[in-house]
């Protein structure tokens, strides 16, 4: 049942806001670490000379991220971005956009686009894969996930879903009295997509949260509930539970890892990352605000004044 399941946030969300953006010239504009970014470096994202805004702002706090994020990777595990990814990722996205016949400004859905844009993306999916090759065995986010039942722990459930808890309570007395519960749940169960009410097997962490914790506790082969959650009541049967070992884990950690954690464990990196980031932001371009780069002082003053202005003149 696709609805039941958490909703994911998209794997680049935090490093792909960009927009229109900034000014003539190339100068020193930022820093991280030591490695200076210039104008020029954002500016080559555009096809055409942009403006100084809070895209341009957009644009260069995901440049700056990228490089703090660069910069970590070897740092923390002596890592670095496989160029020859970088390189088919950028291969894959001129592919998709040439097939449908895209510019980059259609394809990214990003006004006045270069295709270094595209390939400033394909930088960002390989340097995201090179981290989390080395995050998802790292002992801190091991023990993090051993530690939360629900992030490794693989269930195959059916359930039937009613809107409320008497029409649940009335398939749960069918059901004790015998009836199939296919049957019941093809009769009654709002869930349409599931065929008979089954929902296979996957982990714990993947459905909302009173579901899951229904199911890490239910009985095997007995009928739980009525369980409530935000679609309504459920009752649910849990045929089969399984938890990895350690070592089983670190053998293919990709074959039990959910798509969620993996964008949960990489979304945490990046904002612990971004903190600590040693950073600088010429005063001319904004504010370094580790999740975000704030217009500078001179333009918030500006625009305070200006609706004071108006305020007062009405």
């Amino acid at each position: 049942m696709t609805s039941l399941r958490r909703f994911s946030i998209g794997l680049l969300a935090l490093l792909l806001a960009f927009g229109a953006a900034a000014c003539a010239g190339d100068e020193e504009i930022a820093g991280v670490g030591g490695t200076i970014i210039n104008y020029s470096d954002v500016r080559a994202l555009y096809d055409e000379e942009p403006a100084v805004d809070d895209g341009f702002r957009d644009t260069l706090f995901a440049r700056i991220a990228l490089e703090a994020l660069t910069q970590a990777l070897n740092a923390e595990f002596g890592a670095t971005v496989d160029p020859e990814a970088v390189e088919a990722y950028f291969t894959q996205f001129e592919d998709s956009m040439n097939q449908a016949g895209y510019t980059p400004a259609e394809l990214l859905g990003v006004e006045n686009a270069s295709l270094e844009l595209v390939h400033f993306n394909a930088e960002i999916v390989a340097l995201r894969d090179a981290a989390l090759e080395q995050l998802v065995v790292s002992p801190e986010i091991v023990d993090g996930l051993f530690a939360d039942p629900t992030t490794l722990t693989r269930v195959c459930a059916k359930h039937i879903l009613t809107e409320t808890l008497e029409e649940a309570q009335a398939a749960q007395t069918r059901l004790a009295a015998g009836e199939d519960f296919a049957a019941v749940a093809t009769e009654v169960s709002l869930d349409t997509e599931s065929e008979g009410g089954d929902l296979g097997c996957t982990l714990a962490s993947d459905y909302v949260e009173e579901f899951a914790d229904a199911v890490l506790t239910a009985p095997l082969n007995e009928v739980t509930g009525p369980v409530e959650s935000d679609f309504g009541f459920h009752l649910i049967v849990v045929s089969e539970r399984t938890v990895p070992t350690r070592v089983e884990y670190l053998a293919g950690p990709w074959e039990i890892l959910s798509s969620s954690a993996a964008t949960m464990i990489w979304s945490n990196w990046i904002t612990e990352v971004l903190a600590a980031a040693d950073v600088w932001v010429a005063e001319d371009y904004g504010i370094w605000a580790d999740d975000s780069i704030l217009p500078p002082v001179s333009d918030t003053t500006t625009t305070t004044s200006a609706e004071t202005t108006t305020t007062t003149g009405g």
